[in-house]
């Protein structure tokens, strides 16, 4: 009766420890959506295409009064984001330049609107794709500072508890068959 109880703990340790050990990846990649903002880099926008460059004998200038010319990211700010997490960490550039803010273009990052201006940069004798690199928060983004932190926690106590678990487990086999005293 005592090595059947024995053999079931030990089956017990084993199978708790893999499946904790297969949702601690769960639980880790669950906790980064939340608490990490999301990178987009190199959202093409081609401005002959919308309409925002008139083509000239040198190549194009921006009309920078057309509402063509104001380009709305893919994903912008919604809702509560656009107080508590509008985008950050903007580049707009061509295939040669990295353009300037508020001197090639105009960022409203609560929109999530970049207003592209005639400038030498935004004027190229080529066709003009723009391209934008920015951070957003997706809806499951947790913005308070403090919950991000405790949340962050979530994955090393939730290790911290299979492993206390796991050698309760195998220190009750080993006791029961005075492997430790």
């Amino acid at each position: 009766m005592e090595s059947s109880k024995n053999a079931n703990y030990l089956v017990l340790a084993f199978v708790f420890l893999i499946v904790g050990v297969a949702l601690l990846g769960s639980v880790a990649t669950s906790t980064n959506e939340r608490t990490s903002k999301t990178d987009v880099t190199g959202e093409s926008f081609d401005l002959v295409a919308l309409g925002c460059v008139v083509a000239t004998l040198d190549g194009g200038q921006v009309n920078e009064s057309s509402t063509n010319c104001n380009i709305t990211v893919t994903y912008p700010p919604t809702s509560w984001k656009v107080q508590d997490c509008p985008l950050a960490s903007v580049t707009v550039r061509n295939s040669t330049t990295d353009f300037t803010a508020t001197t090639d273009y105009n960022l409203f990052e609560a929109s999530g609107v970049v207003q592209m201006l005639n400038t030498t940069d935004t004027q190229e004798g080529f066709a003009n794709t723009t391209l934008g690199d920015y951070t957003y928060c997706t809806d499951d983004y947790l913005n308070s500072t403090w919950g991000r932190a405790v949340l962050n926690t979530v994955p090393g106590f939730f290790a911290l508890a299979l492993l206390g678990v796991s050698l309760w487990l195998f220190y009750a086999v080993f006791k029961d068959n005075k492997i430790i005293s």
